[in-house]
C-alpha cells in the first residue's frame, strides 16, 4: 500500500495516508519518473524578494502552473524572528521560455493593490 501523493508506504490494513488523507493504492509507488527539465537551460529572475510569504505564494502557484523554478540564495535560518531587512534576498528563476506565463501568475504578487488615499475611511463614513 502507498500513498498516490506523497509517495509514502504503508503496511497492509492501512487504508488513507495520515498526512494527506488520501486513499492508498495497493502495490509498491512506481519509480520516479526521470525529470525532462534541464538544469543547463537559460534562467531568468521573476521575482526577487527576502518576505517568506511572498516567496512560498510564489512558489505555490508556479508549482501549480508546472513551471519549473529554482530558488537562489535560500537559506534555513535557526532564528525565524530576525527583522526582515536582515534576512537574506532570494531570487526565483524560471526557465527563459516559461518567464512570461510565470511573470503573468506572478503579477498580482508583485504588484499588490493598494488603497488610495482617503479611501481607507470610506467604509467607516457609510456605517
Amino acid at each position: 500500500m502507498y500513498c498516490p501523493q506523497c509517495r509514502v508506504e504503508y503496511l497492509d490494513g492501512f487504508t488513507e495516508c495520515s498526512d494527506c488523507r488520501v486513499p492508498l493504492l495497493a502495490g509498491t509507488p512506481p519509480p520516479d519518473q526521470p525529470s525532462s527539465f534541464d538544469p543547463a537551460i537559460d534562467l531568468v529572475v521573476v521575482l526577487e524578494s527576502n518576505d517568506s510569504i511572498q516567496l512560498a505564494m510564489a512558489k505555490g502557484l508556479l508549482d501549480d502552473a508546472g513551471i519549473p523554478f529554482f530558488v537562489l540564495g535560500q537559506i534555513t535560518t535557526l532564528v525565524q524572528d530576525v527583522d526582515g531587512f536582515l534576512r537574506k534576498w532570494r531570487k526565483l528563476q524560471v526557465p527563459r521560455d516559461r518567464e512570461a506565463e510565470a511573470l503573468e501568475l506572478l503579477e498580482p504578487l508583485l504588484k499588490p493593490e493598494t488603497i488610495p488615499p482617503g479611501d481607507e475611511d470610506s467604509n467607516e463614513e457609510r456605517r
